[in-house]
């Protein structure tokens, strides 16, 4: 009988009991997982779960954050535009209102009483305009601009001051976009409109020191900086700009190129490429780039050997830093006498003795206590003078010098033309026949017609032409504004200016003061009249009270300007809200196809997620059983 080997496993009780250990132990994690799945309903609890989903899923959960953000944005911005769309409504209905008073109170069969009772009312409009103006909602008024804390119209002696900011507050709609959520109230009331629009070109002299920045460019459009070709007819060589940050970085990159003798300078407000041999100077731009057209000195074709390249201007521009001896090319503005602003019942002399920079200019017009704000121009070549204040009547004249006219901000001038003296109403002259009688102390005496004259200084010449040896010469003033007169005939007369024809022309003029020794000072009948909305209810009312008819149609042509701008704007508000509402709604298709694009990567699949844990369920009863078993046996179960 032949014995057979018994074949003995040759693994030790502690490995399968280690193996069948982790085997359980990995099923009932697996377990725990897929049970975790179906109390949550979620297919990813941790990141460890599908660590590549989980990244995309934070990814999406993200987008979903910045999304409320950009959605309460949206709700808070269509919110605060809403309460400026009704107030603007209510504004629209104020001013209808003062409008259709004005129509009823124009006609003979209204008595003076009734008008005044019509001011009466009138005057409450006022005071609801003023009302309106500083609403707040969620505690910031709805018409302030960024100083959306503080009232942005309050009450002079002159009339109402705007104390808000232009500047509106905006919010972040979406990743790259920022929109206002405010009206402007200077533009809704019209509070700025008075104003002294600088007439002078104020660009500055170009310094080495000018900043790239600080340029309109050839083009007028700044100046974007890259590479240039630079030839000489014989080889060329690239010029990289970008870095330079002022002009005399762009002269030393091109000289620093050292192509032949060519050379960079700066001639008046251009730049110069000269050269002191035989070089063809050609510039040109590189890659679809401007630069050389911005900085004006583009020449594809040479012209010669020996040529200069002449730039074109490259327009500096007027602002905070730029030294006032540099203003208007480098001629400068007459620091040494000053203004004499007049706003109302405030009246400022304002000297530039020490200022340097346009800012120091800026800064002493503005606390001059004049109640003006003064700004550089949007094109950075001038100055305007704003009124803030509507009710006064506000005037720029001049100190014994010429300030207010090399800065272009003389209310008032021998270039004023006569159509615009009187506010719009001109200068009413006769003919045939001659306007006024000018007399002097001596006796002599003279007639002027101003048929065909066009500006201040058109009558000024048919005075003095008229006058010819009666000693009486006319000018303007040096130091405030108006025509004056002065009678050097020495006689023991006066000197007396006499209306003929019943021509209005020397009333218009100013001209109707007495002589004071020799000299007739003629007043100022040009000055900047208050606008917008509070003015012109102002106007309305007090044309009322004074039972002036003429001044209550010239109040509601203003009124009626008023509506238009407010029905405008308020159609750009609605308009806001509108887009508003869609960028909410865009959010809102966004979030639902990101929303099901999460559920697609971290909701559970019920049916799978069901049948996955039955499988497990049951290999844990069977790595139970088996293990059960399989710890059990001993060498007496191989044996037999």
């Amino acid at each position: 009988m032949s014995i057979l080997p018994i074949q003995l496993a040759r693994v030790s009780n502690l490995l399968r009991s280690d193996v069948a250990t982790q085997q359980i132990t990995q099923t009932q994690q697996d377990l725990l997982e897929v049970q975790n799945e179906l109390s949550t309903g979620q297919r990813l609890n941790t990141p460890s779960d599908d660590p590549g989903d989980s990244s995309i899923v934070l990814q999406l959960q993200k987008t979903l954050q910045q999304r409320d953000a950009y959605a309460t944005n949206l709700q808070q911005a269509q919110s605060q535009l809403g309460e400026v769309d009704s107030s603007l409504g209510d504004l629209t209905d104020l001013v209808q209102q003062a409008m259709t008073i004005a129509s009823q109170n124009v006609g003979s069969q209204v008595t003076a009483e009734q008008r005044q009772a019509a001011a009466a009312v009138v005057e409450s409009l006022y005071s609801q305009a003023i009302s309106v103006g500083n609403k707040e909602f969620a505690g910031a008024y709805l018409f302030a601009g960024d100083k959306s804390t503080d009232a942005p119209f309050i009450t002079t002696s002159g009339g109402v001051q705007f104390v808000g900011s232009t500047n509106l507050l905006q919010n972040a709609d979406d990743q790259n976009t920022l929109l206002p959520f405010q009206v402007s109230g200077a533009n809704v009331f019209g509070a700025l409109s008075s104003r002294v629009t600088g007439s002078a070109d104020l660009t500055p002299s170009l310094t080495a020191s000018t900043r790239i920045t600080d340029l309109r460019g050839a083009g007028g459009s700044s100046v974007h900086l890259g590479t240039i070709q630079l030839g000489n007819g014989a080889t060329t060589k690239l010029v990289d700009l970008s870095g330079a940050s002022t002009v005399q970085d762009v002269v030393n990159a091109i000289n620093n190129a050292a192509l032949g003798n060519i050379t960079g300078s700066i001639s008046g407000n251009h730049l110069v490429l000269s050269t002191t041999g035989a070089d063809n100077i050609t510039v040109s731009d590189v890659g679809g780039g401007t630069t050389a057209a911005d900085l004006g000195i583009l020449t594809t074709a040479g012209g010669g050997a020996g040529a200069s390249v002449v730039g074109s201007s490259v327009q500096p521009m007027v602002t905070m830093l730029t030294p006032l001896a540099s203003l208007r090319n480098g001629a400068g503005i007459d620091q040494t006498h000053g203004l004499i602003i007049t706003n109302g019942q405030n009246t400022a002399t304002v000297s530039f003795a020490t200022a340097n920079t346009v800012e120091d200019l800026l800064n002493a017009i503005n606390s001059s206590g004049a109640n003006v704000r003064a700004q550089i121009n949007a094109a950075g070549n001038g100055i305007d003078i704003l009124n803030p204040v509507q009710g006064p009547q506000m005037t720029i004249a001049e100190n014994g010098g010429t300030t207010a006219a090399d800065l272009g901000v003389r209310s008032f001038g021998p270039t004023t033309p006569l159509g615009e003296l009187n506010g719009g109403a001109g200068v009413r002259t006769v003919n045939p026949g001659p306007d006024f009688q000018i007399t002097a102390a001596s006796g002599a005496s003279f007639t002027v017609s101003l048929n065909g004259a066009q500006t201040v200084q058109d009558v000024i010449s048919r005075i003095n032409a008229a006058s010819g040896t009666a000693g009486v010469a006319a000018s303007f003033a040096t130091t405030r504004n108006g025509i004056v007169l002065t009678d050097s005939s020495g006689g023991a007369g006066k000197l007396t200016i006499t209306p003929m024809n019943f021509s209005n022309a020397a009333a218009d003029l100013g001209l109707t003061a007495p002589a004071s020794g020799n000299v007739i000072k003629g007043a100022d009948v040009d000055p900047v009249s208050a606008q917008g909305l509070f003015a012109n209810l102002a106007k309305l009312r007090d044309a009322l009270n004074s039972n002036d008819q003429a001044a209550i149609t010239a109040a509601a042509e203003g009124l009626q300007a008023d509506h238009d701008r407010v029905v405008t704007i308020r159609g750009q508000t609605g308009a806001q809200v509108q887009e508003l509402q869609g960028r909410q709604n865009s959010l809102q298709d966004q979030n639902v196809a990101t929303q099901a694009m999460l559920s697609q990567l971290k909701d559970a699949d019920y049916p799978s997620t069901i049948a996955k844990f039955t499988t497990l369920q049951t290999a844990l009863q069977a790595s139970l059983a088996t293990t059960a078993r399989m710890l059990n046996l001993s060498l007496l179960d191989f044996l037999g």
